[in-house]
């Protein structure tokens, strides 16, 4: 399969744009992320009915979106990184690591395209790296199946309490 015809499902068809709803927070063990979306059953069933563009969800909960029959329901975005930098006292040493067999899942699952996780954090430089060495092994494997990535960059702010922005551009 082509990229072009996975991504032909994320963008809408006129407007060219995307509304993808992430979900895939419980991946992350940040128990604050998951408040309101603890029935995962519940929230898919929710976000199917809204009919965004795509549903961003963990390996664990893709069977929920991809189980929903016919062919009206939002494409899947896969998340396929896990990292330790959320939390108000996120571990050290940080990593981002990728799932084994990212691809394989994806194309299985049917997903239109697979996410991982750019991190910018000041004094985070090794975590940038494996971040960038995350996407290069991801686009190499994902082109032989033509499946697309998508790179979340994510700048956060440790002095914020572990994932914190401050809404500043610069």
């Amino acid at each position: 399969m082509s990229a072009a015809y996975r991504l032909n499902r994320l963008f809408h068809a006129v407007s060219g744009r995307c509304i993808d709803v992430a979900v895939d927070h419980g991946l992350f063990g940040e128990p604050r992320f998951i408040e309101g979306i603890e029935d995962m059953e519940a929230t898919v069933a929710a976000l199917v009915e809204a009919a965004p563009d795509a549903i961003q969800l963990s390996l664990g909960q893709a069977p929920l979106l991809q189980s929903v029959p016919g062919r009206d329901k939002p494409a899947l975005v896969l998340r396929v990184d896990i990292a330790n930098v959320y939390g108000e006292k996120p571990a050290a040493p940080s990593f981002s690591h990728v799932i084994d067999d990212a691809v394989g899942h994806a194309v299985r699952l049917d997903a239109a395209c697979v996410c991982v996780n750019l991190f910018e954090i000041p004094g985070e430089d090794a975590l940038r790296r494996e971040c960038i060495e995350n996407v290069a092994r991801l686009r190499t494997a994902a082109d032989s199946a033509g499946m697309p990535v998508m790179v979340e960059p994510l700048v956060m702010d440790r002095t914020a309490g572990g994932y914190g922005v401050d809404g500043d551009a610069d």
